[in-house]
């Protein structure tokens, strides 16, 4: 078999795949998580029916850091299920059998570090900012076809880190910081990609959030009425968000205020994560295709 070659080249891999998949769509059974149990299967699951991510990447021939992503991108970037189905659906069938998507999680985890909120806070450490240019460097020459000493990488994963722990406190600029630490491993790396996504997905929640004045006291406050109601029966005629808006609304108007802006800037949130899932399935159609290799004839013949 092909590493990180789209189906090992066979087409027949990629209609098992679809079928599989489409099926618990079609049953209802296709679920956000567990992975497989009592007949429901996430993205993963209803594939190779186990919960097994490196199963999934090497049945299929994705790259293992593709893979492990594969669930964050259903689960955080669409929040209807029907909406999950059919990325999932296109995931599968968007990519070309034999594509050459090794350097695929380089890619995108180089747009992840090339982002102008991130080199913003970067950019008033200056060895946080050596690091993040750094890196990309490294995921650049690695999409170029470059053979990388893992030296390289652990060098500045090491400095990173260090430039990281000199920050201080300040929660943004480690955020920041933690985003360039996640991305300083090669593209081979299991969790490099997910866990770059996840750091930038706080990074710019936590920005987006502070510029509505949405603090963590606001959160706890909602969280602590809400409890409340359900203990006192309050507004019971109601239910879901519907009843915590109802409670806002009669009792703490500016804050179901704040609390409508923060819901916005969670979707927004959520946008990101979903534009970077389609930007992945457009980059796999974009890959090169490896031709399979020639059968060779029978000596015996």
């Amino acid at each position: 078999m092909m590493g990180d070659i789209a189906f090992h080249g066979d087409p027949a891999i990629k209609a098992m795949a679809q079928e599989r998949l489409h099926r618990h769509v079609a049953a209802g059974s296709f679920v956000y998580f567990p992975a497989w149990e009592d007949g429901e299967a996430n993205v993963i699951g209803a594939v190779v029916e186990a919960d097994d991510t490196p199963l999934y990447a090497e049945t299929l021939g994705y790259p293992i850091a593709l893979a492990e992503t594969l669930p964050k991108f259903v689960n955080d970037g669409f929040r209807q299920r029907d909406d999950a189905a059919a990325f999932a659906e296109a995931w599968l069938a968007r990519t070309p059998v034999g594509a050459d998507l090794s350097r695929i999680v380089s890619q995108l985890v180089l747009d992840l570090l090339d982002d102008a909120g991130l080199a913003a806070i970067t950019s008033r450490h200056p060895e946080l900012e050596r690091c993040r240019r750094g890196i990309m460097d490294l995921h650049r020459r690695a999409i170029d076809g470059e053979t990388l000493d893992r030296k390289a990488w652990k060098t500045l994963r090491l400095a990173a880190v260090a430039a990281t722990d000199g920050i201080g406190d300040a929660p943004v600029d480690r955020q920041a910081g933690n985003v360039v630490e996640a991305a300083a491993w090669p593209g081979t790396m299991r969790t490099v990609l997910r866990d770059t996504l996840s750091g930038s997905g706080t990074l710019h929640l936590t920005l987006s959030l502070a510029e509505i004045g949405w603090t963590t006291e606001n959160e706890s406050r909602v969280f602590h009425i809400r409890e409340q109601a359900e203990k006192d029966g309050y507004k019971a005629e109601f239910s879901g968000l519907d009843r915590l808006y109802a409670i806002l609304d009669a009792d703490h108007p500016a804050l179901a205020t704040g609390f409508r802006q923060r819901l916005q800037r969670m979707e927004e949130s959520s946008a990101k994560c979903r534009a970077v899932a389609w930007h992945a399935i457009e980059l796999m159609e974009r890959a090169p295709l490896v031709a399979p290799a020639p059968i060779r004839a029978n000596a015996e013949a």
